[in-house]
């Protein structure tokens, strides 16, 4: 069946079972399903793994019925879906928003809650792959790149308005990763690089004695010794809790870093201490290895799409999983600052569980259709 000369697969057919990516949908389900255990293991507030549990079902069916749809098609809603995502993320700065741990980044619709950022982010890259894929073959010229980077520009600076600079950091992450694949030239890449070192090289002596609750968290990392307890104190505890967690672990229920309180926001940013605490370097390491086999899926199949199209989504979507992964895990480890970044299917947090399967709903899409004219 064809709809403007695009493909459709409107039923589920032997091809459609054959060229199914089980693989990635079985390491998704299995992080979410883990997650949920770890949710209900730590127990912050009763019921919170049931709200879980509805929203990695909730986005399960999604991805179901996305895969049912030719990408392509979801692609030609892409400026709608963007508007949608700019709307829902100016709505935060209204009565309908809500300030939560210092960010403006929680939208209630009545009983509702949710986190617009988390379908920013995917709506964006849904245009940027529309708008990439229409330019010419071979390195981008500068004058090409300003309308995408533009229309990056609006939700990025709408979350960091917010003061969600975590997520904000998160655009930076597809963008580059698009960019890149789009061939921009090993000179920008080489000045991008530069410029970061040289910003780094400058900012050393300023972080040091710069004051505010961002800058405490960044000394807490890598100059515990000049920050306050108080900001040292997540790192401080989530550091135990991996630590004796030993090789194997407690064992499911055995946290006590996590159960008893000494983590804060452990269902959320600091999940994988639980699991590490509970399940060992081993179970961390298995949970690492997931991750890591998802974003690699993704690329395969972002190597293998037909379309640029294609190619430049699945390696957005990618990129966006592959920077929650390493900035979670990161915090969690002590290598990077705390900046409230969930790890995608398995934090708590119905907004993020929806948009990842979204996200990997749209790569097996890609998948199903590399076939087809």
């Amino acid at each position: 069946m064809t709809h403007g000369g695009v493909t459709m697969l409107p039923k589920v057919t032997d091809r459609y079972l054959a060229d199914f990516d089980w693989p990635l949908l079985a390491v998704a389900l299995a992080l979410a399903v883990f997650g949920i255990l770890e949710i209900s293991s730590a127990e912050p507030s009763q019921g919170l793994w049931r709200r879980q549990a509805f929203g990695v079902a909730l986005g399960t069916g999604l991805l179901l019925a996305m895969t049912l749809i030719d990408y392509r098609r979801i692609l030609g809603l892409a400026p709608a879906l963007y508007a949608l995502g700019v709307v829902l993320q100016l709505l935060v700065f209204t009565p309908l928003g809500k300030m939560v741990n210092g960010n403006r980044n929680w939208l209630y619709l009545g009983p509702i809650g949710l986190q617009p950022s988390e379908f920013a982010k995917l709506s964006t890259i849904l245009l940027l792959a529309a708008i990439l894929s229409k330019g010419r073959s071979g390195p981008p010229s500068l004058t090409s790149l300003i309308k995408p980077i533009l229309i990056w520009a609006l939700p990025t600076g709408l979350v960091l308005l917010g003061n969600d600079t975590g997520s904000a950091l998160s655009f930076f992450s597809f963008l580059a990763a698009m960019l890149f694949v789009r061939g921009i030239s090993w000179r920008w890449v080489a000045m991008g690089v530069g410029g970061l070192v040289l910003v780094l090289t400058i900012s050393i002596p300023i972080l040091k004695q710069c004051k505010g609750y961002k800058c405490e968290r960044i000394r807490a990392v890598y100059w515990p010794e000049l920050a306050e307890k108080r900001f040292r104190y997540q790192n401080d505890q989530a550091e135990i809790a991996v630590g004796s967690g030993g090789i194997f672990g407690k064992g499911l229920r055995g946290s006590t870093q996590g159960s008893l309180g000494f983590v804060p926001e452990v269902e959320n940013d600091f999940i994988y201490a639980v699991t590490s605490e509970e399940w060992g370097f081993v179970g961390g390491f298995l949970t690492l290895t997931g991750y890591l086999f998802l974003v690699m899926r993704m690329l395969q199949t972002a190597q293998r799409a037909r379309e640029r199209e294609g190619l430049y989504l699945a390696t957005g979507v990618a990129a966006l999983l592959l920077y929650h992964m390493t900035v979670n895990i990161g915090m969690v480890l002590r290598l990077l600052p705390v900046m409230g970044i969930p790890l995608p299917l398995m934090s708590a947090g119905a907004s993020s569980a929806v948009a990842t399967l979204l996200g990997l709903g749209l790569v097996i899409s890609i998948r199903l259709n590399r076939f087809v004219n």
